[in-house]
């Protein structure tokens, strides 16, 4: 008895992603600074009423890194992110605790989810991911709006003898 055998169609099919499809499906700084909004920052006396809050000096670093294109933070494990999120508002100082601004840490919140979701499932469009992005953006906006005219308000409601 004699048996021979032949190798045929055991051929590895080696498959290059080009520079185009890379692009498609990454997002860069570049992308990010495209985004149209309006960014409010904090006035003086609103830096000084956040400076010791760990937790939001630690955000707009992160948020800083997220405009480079880092979106580490954002796509990494949500049980991390929820924690963050969770310390940001209960260490939030006491005189920023109004409705006003709760309701925009709520709505940062829950932008914040929404990313880590859509950054970190495969089959999201980079337009829909940087659609979430722009979204989050304007959520911290409107946190410091909120701040900003806490203060302004506090500043301007004089007192009124009865």
């Amino acid at each position: 008895m004699f048996f021979t055998t032949c190798k045929d169609g055991d051929v590895s099919e080696v498959k290059t992603e080009t520079q185009a499809q890379i692009d498609a499906r990454t997002i860069y700084q570049k992308d990010i600074e495209k985004l149209k909004y309006t960014d409010f920052r904090l006035s003086q006396e609103s830096q000084k009423a956040v400076t010791d809050w760990q937790k939001f000096q630690e955000l707009n670093v992160q948020l800083d890194l997220l405009k480079t294109g880092d979106l580490t933070f954002f796509n990494g494990d949500r049980m991390l992110l929820k924690t963050f999120l969770t310390e940001l508002r209960a260490e939030m100082p006491a005189v920023l605790r109004t409705n006003e601004i709760l309701a925009r840490i709520t709505a940062f919140e829950t932008k914040a989810q929404k990313l880590n979701s859509l950054l970190t499932i495969n089959n999201i469009s980079k337009d829909e991911q940087l659609q979430s992005i722009k979204e989050l953006l304007i959520t911290l906006s409107n946190v410091n709006l909120q701040i900003n005219k806490k203060f302004e308000f506090d500043k301007n409601n004089i007192f009124k003898p009865d």
